[in-house]
């Protein structure tokens, strides 16, 4: 019994070692780009693929409890891919590279469906419109998303 006790303790001080590990990876600078973009509390850290592409993942959680989610290609550091998974949507980010900001993509997707209930948004590179930085909206109560065009603020899609 104390030899299985054990062995089940040290696959799980190796488990613990090796997210540890992969976390501690993660270069200052995107933890500082993210942490530039949104002021909070770095929530999770962690090594993933994005759209085939190797990516730091960072979660940050500012203090209305608003959770944000940064995508980092791992060669480079260019920023792949930004989602608001919780609200409250009340702050803006400034993405920069001529993009326009949150809160004016934020503004033409309410105005396209007339509900101020956003269930959540992204902003990313999307190959269904050539590569494009769009920003797409979800909304609560009525499953509508709204892509709106992230250099411009063209409406691209609604469904």
């Amino acid at each position: 019994m104390k030899k299985i006790a054990l062995i089940l303790l040290s696959g799980i001080w190796f488990s613990c070692e090796e997210a540890e590990n992969n976390i501690s990876d993660i270069p200052a600078e995107a933890l500082d780009k993210s942490l530039e973009l949104f002021d909070g509390e770095i929530m999770e850290r962690e090594s993933n693929q994005e759209n085939g592409i190797d990516a730091w993942g960072i979660k940050i959680e500012n203090e209305s409890g608003a959770v944000v989610k940064f995508y980092w290609a791992k060669n480079g550091l260019t920023l792949l891919k930004m989602e608001g998974q919780t609200g409250p949507f009340d702050y803006n980010i400034v993405p920069g590279n001529n993009l326009i900001n949150l809160s004016t993509a934020l503004t033409v997707a309410k105005s396209v469906v007339k509900n101020e209930n956003i269930s959540k948004w992204e902003l990313e590179q999307n190959d269904d419109f050539v590569g494009k930085w769009v920003y797409s909206f979800e909304f609560d109560d009525i499953s509508r998303t709204v892509i709106i065009d992230a250099e411009n603020g063209d409406i691209l899609e609604t469904d």
